[in-house]
């Protein structure tokens, strides 16, 4: 991999609740065993709990679980697994829901999610990213919305940062120029961009790796890239003549920028795109700070 990622620590905001405290939150003699024992991890599966209770009988543990979630002590997240919490709770205290997110789809972080998580973004998302190969599904959980995005064999390219897997930074930015509705939009991707050429990020893009997954992508979707990426060319010195002359090779029909947007805009003839949002909308964070 060509990136250097920087697997720092993210300040993750809990979510707030109020609890009921005239519900019966009594442990019995085995609950409270089990509570000692899993107080330390944010997330436990049933079958980590049968590892550390061999005596006990799957259904044993399963009724043990499901009296700890009615007292608030675990969430369901899916069958056979809970998030621990440190207190009992009527609702999810949420300390890192990228962790849930690993946890309720198979796949890596992607999206804005990703650029969060290499300190591409300045806010944290309330919608969780999860590429998947298969199937696409969204899920609540306290104030968070869990979405998996199913991107069948473009659901590749991943590494392992702080026990989640997350795409590497080459194809976080596939990614995000693949589905930018995922990614809050262009101007959140041209912002990246420019941010990780900044003194205060630490990232190395291959850029060859990166244009590489764009060996099998749609022309428009070359076109589209190579549009963008060449307005940011004004703004830093991140992007190279060589990556746009891939982008330019890949030309070959008429195409727009939004490709469900509207049909009027500024039609750019050196890469056959109609621009149907806008050089401001694009760079936005550049012309109006």
């Amino acid at each position: 991999m060509g990136a250097s990622v920087d697997c720092r620590k993210i300040n993750i905001h809990n979510t707030l609740i109020q609890y009921n405290v005239s519900k019966n939150t009594y442990l019995s003699r085995q609950e409270q065993q089990i509570v000692n024992r899993v107080a330390s991890v944010d997330i436990i599966r049933t079958d980590e709990i049968d590892d550390l209770f061999p005596d006990l009988k799957t259904y044993q543990i399963n009724k043990v679980c499901h009296s700890l979630y009615s007292k608030g002590y675990l969430h369901r997240l899916k069958k056979g697994v809970y998030l621990v919490q440190t207190k009992p709770s009527d609702s999810p205290v949420i300390k890192n829901p990228y962790k849930i997110a690993s946890a309720l789809f198979k796949g890596y972080i992607g999206f804005s999610s990703a650029l969060r998580i290499y300190d591409l973004m300045d806010y944290e998302p309330f919608t969780i990213f999860t590429v998947s190969a298969n199937r696409s599904m969204e899920k609540q959980i306290g104030a968070y919305t869990f979405k998996s995005v199913a991107m069948g064999k473009k659901a590749t390219g991943m590494t392992y940062c702080n026990n989640i897997y997350v795409s590497t930074i080459e194809k976080t930015f596939f990614d995000c120029f693949y589905k930018p509705q995922y990614a809050g939009g262009y101007s959140t991707i041209t912002k990246a961009l420019y941010d990780m050429s900044g003194v205060d990020v630490d990232i190395d893009m291959d850029w060859d790796e990166f244009t590489g997954y764009f060996g099998l992508a749609s022309s428009s979707l070359c076109q589209r890239t190579g549009y963008v990426l060449e307005l940011l060319i004004k703004e830093t010195d991140l992007i190279t003549e060589e990556v746009l002359h891939y982008f330019r090779k890949r030309i070959k029909n008429k195409t727009k920028l939004l490709p469900s947007g509207r049909s009027a805009g500024r039609y750019v003839k050196e890469w056959m795109l109609l621009d149907n949002l806008g050089e401001e909308s694009i760079l936005s964070w550049w012309h109006h700070g």
